[in-house]
């Protein structure tokens, strides 16, 4: 993973008579670095030796600019807005430091009280935890490191890299407390407290609009889920309503024919207890029972009131045959033996 950190140190310095100044400071060191997330969390970086000291890394110091404070990356892009000085050549090891000849054009960054240094470098961070060989613990190693500017700040990380100003040149240590801030591109900032917690309740904020966000796309999608399945059953809807429409028209015909009454509004199951009783009287007791119940005893009592119907129409029939035989015509008996007589005729 490739980021951007910000380490820093302290440095002895002397002015020309230009006002330009001078020195050969410590800009950085090996060793553990403690850096905190923007959610306060502590993460510890460990430098070694053979990547600070790196030939190529090395070399990347000369001709850094020196920046008053950190810019973030500096490019040919925005280096003449933020340019006041620059490493004067590569730089070398002194003993776990590592130093390097520079200038400085312009002086109110260290007028202003500011006197301590800070690389801003890229690298490669390789997520292995470990102990240094002094025994300290590390959560992350850095490895080729790629310098970018050299920042004048008012505290260090380095601890020893610092202009060496002494003299009527030096000036006190401000005593404001500064955080680190990690952005999420990696890239580092120094912070006052209040800064930082407003950073991290903006984070907080973000973090819940994004959770609201995917709530009210959650519900979107649900409701055209909905939408999509209530149109899928438009026509199963429609067959439904055909279907009731036409058991609504024979009700109505067959309560019309047993001379029950009723309104556009009388519900179903009432029409059909009338039809019932019409048929069957008040013998049968429905009272409570289910909407099942009654349809079944509605149809059964249908099917009983047509059986009785065809009896009677046969009855009725006999009976008018029995009339006709006794008025004189052909009884059945007769129209038997008549029958057999013409058969016996034709052999």
């Amino acid at each position: 993973m490739s980021v951007i950190r910000y380490d820093r140190a302290e440095m002895k310095a002397r002015r020309n008579q230009d006002g330009f100044i001078h020195d050969t400071p410590v800009l950085t060191r090996t060793g553990v670095f403690v850096y905190r997330n923007a959610d306060g969390s502590e993460r510890r970086e460990y430098r070694p030796p053979e990547e600070v000291f790196r030939a190529d890394s090395l070399k990347g110091y000369k001709g850094l600019p020196i920046t008053n404070g950190h810019p973030g990356l500096v490019t040919s892009a925005n280096a003449a807005n933020h340019t006041i000085g620059a490493v004067l050549g590569e730089a070398r090891q002194d003993g776990n430091n590592l130093i390097a000849d520079i200038v400085i054009h312009n002086p109110a960054a260290i007028n202003a009280g500011n006197k301590e240094l800070s690389v801003g470098y890229e690298l490669d961070l390789e997520e292995t935890a470990g102990i240094t060989p002094e025994g300290e613990r590390y959560d992350a190693i850095q490895r080729n490191i790629r310098p970018n500017h050299l920042a004048i700040v008012s505290k260090g990380r380095a601890g020893n890299a610092r202009l060496n100003m002494d003299g009527n040149e030096a000036v006190d240590d401000k005593d404001e407390t500064m955080t680190k801030i990690c952005l999420d591109n990696g890239i580092e900032y120094d912070a006052a407290p209040e800064v930082i917690q407003a950073f991290n309740q903006l984070k907080q904020d973000e973090a819940a609009g994004k959770i609201k966000l995917a709530q009210a796309e959650a519900r979107a999608d649900s409701a055209e889920a909905d939408l999509k399945a209530l149109q899928d059953k438009q026509p199963q809807i429609k067959q439904d309503a055909l279907k009731e429409a036409r058991e609504r028209l024979q009700l109505e015909a067959v309560a019309k024919t047993h001379g029950v009454d009723f309104k556009e509004d009388t519900a179903a199951r009432e029409i059909k207890v009338a039809v019932i009783k019409a048929i069957r009287g008040d013998a049968l007791v429905l009272d409570g029972k289910t909407d099942d119940y009654v349809a079944a005893a509605f149809d059964m009592a249908l099917a009983a009131h047509d059986e009785q119907a065809k009896n009677k129409a046969l009855a009725g029939q006999r009976q008018d045959m029995a009339d006709k035989d006794g008025a004189g015509g052909v009884s059945a008996a007769q129209a038997r033996e008549q029958y057999k007589s013409n058969l016996k005729g034709a052999e």
